[in-house]
């Protein structure tokens, strides 16, 4: 018969590892990000994106304010924005190249900038790591909860 230290645990344990588990099909499912930003910057303030984005990624971008310069640098140095820019900037690139973005934006006015898009960006591999160690967490509970079962220490 398992006592109720055993059956918490069993019950915790799965729903650790089952959270690991859906979180790690759906980064396998999905490798791409895409990350939306609404952002506001004051005057004389500047920003820069840099990000890892996949082949055949859409990045766009629509800036406004009263003057602001802008810089992207792509992988394959196709698609090359680099000025100055007044009143509104839309800005959209396809990258053909797997590789790191630079997006630097500078507000050059004397009113807020408004920068507003969305970038596709891989997802960073690391998070897989992640996902195994959430797994082998649950694994490690249930574990422990067995023990209950076999021999109750001491104290409980």
């Amino acid at each position: 018969m398992l006592n109720k230290y055993t059956i918490i645990g069993l019950i915790a344990g799965g729903i650790i590892s089952g959270l690991g588990v859906m979180s790690m099909v759906d980064f396998l499912a999905n490798p791409i990000d895409v990350m939306n930003f609404d952002d506001g910057f004051g005057v004389g303030e500047s920003t820069t994106f840099v990000f890892q984005a996949p082949e055949n990624s859409l990045q766009k971008m629509i800036i406004t304010g009263d003057s602001f310069d802008v810089k992207v640098s792509t992988p394959d140095d196709a698609e090359k924005f680099d000025g100055s820019y007044k009143n509104k900037a839309d800005i959209s690139w396809v990258n053909t190249v797997p590789g790191e973005n630079i997006i630097k934006i500078q507000n050059t006015g004397q009113s807020e900038l408004n920068a507003k898009g969305t970038l596709e960006k891989s997802q960073d591999p690391l998070f897989l790591t992640y996902h195994i160690l959430v797994i082998i967490a649950g694994i490690v509970v249930i574990g422990f909860s067995a023990a209950f079962t076999v021999r109750k220490p001491r104290g409980f």
